[in-house]
């Protein structure tokens, strides 16, 4: 119940930023969305889920001080928890992403292991393609292989390439998980034909804890 419950929460933030994207494309072009809005947001529909349930949920931040630059949060439902981390990859490099798996180690210290409810953990980013090869290579490295969209990224002038490592080796070496479910929405579209914008990405990981 769970899973599918976060799985269709992520397919429902896809349309909650298409039309966050419309209303405010010029403030996020090239930038992305801010880490707070981005977390809030998805948190936001995962409560709205368990509301259509008939399910009492409530979303708090693990740290309010502000001392984390990207800011994680716990959902609490009668019978779950589900932590979100929420990353601002606005570089490919390898300093950020070191930086997304730092705030996953972060957030894993900080859960709440005097509860014996079912956990999950999502990973959420949002990233724009630009001319260098680790941005290109951003998609290899999310899903640990190229999507199955790449001749339509090559189309729109995106020439991916294959990143030396992927996310989910990363997260399995620093932080003991495993068969996470990675994904890649695309949530602008194209005025004059209607096709997704792939040279803004939608990023989401999910795990089971």
């Amino acid at each position: 119940m769970l899973d599918e419950l976060i799985s269709q929460s992520l397919r429902d933030f896809q349309s909650d930023c298409v039309s966050f994207c419309e209303h405010h494309y010029p403030t996020i072009h090239n930038r992305g969305m801010k880490e707070s809005h981005l977390g809030k947001a998805l948190a936001r529909r995962l409560i709205h889920s368990y509301n259509n349930l008939n399910i009492d949920a409530e979303y708090t931040q693990l740290d309010e001080t502000a001392t984390l630059k990207h800011p994680a949060f716990r959902i609490e439902s009668p019978e779950h928890q589900i932590y979100i981390v929420a990353h601002r990859l606005i570089s490919a490099n390898v300093a950020c992403r070191k930086g997304l798996v730092k705030d996953t180690q972060w957030t894993l210290e900080h859960l709440d292991t005097a509860s014996d409810k079912e956990k999950r953990l999502i990973i959420v980013a949002d990233h724009w393609v630009d001319r260098s090869s680790a941005s290109k290579s951003v998609p290899s490295w999310w899903l640990g292989h190229q999507p199955i969209h790449k001749e339509e990224y090559a189309a729109q002038g995106i020439r991916l390439v294959d990143a030396d490592r992927s996310l989910s080796e990363d997260i399995a070496q620093e932080c003991n998980l495993s068969d996470g479910r990675h994904r890649i929405f695309h949530p602008l579209f194209r005025h004059r034909d209607g096709l997704p914008l792939f040279k803004y990405m939608l990023l989401t990981a999910a795990y089971t804890l």
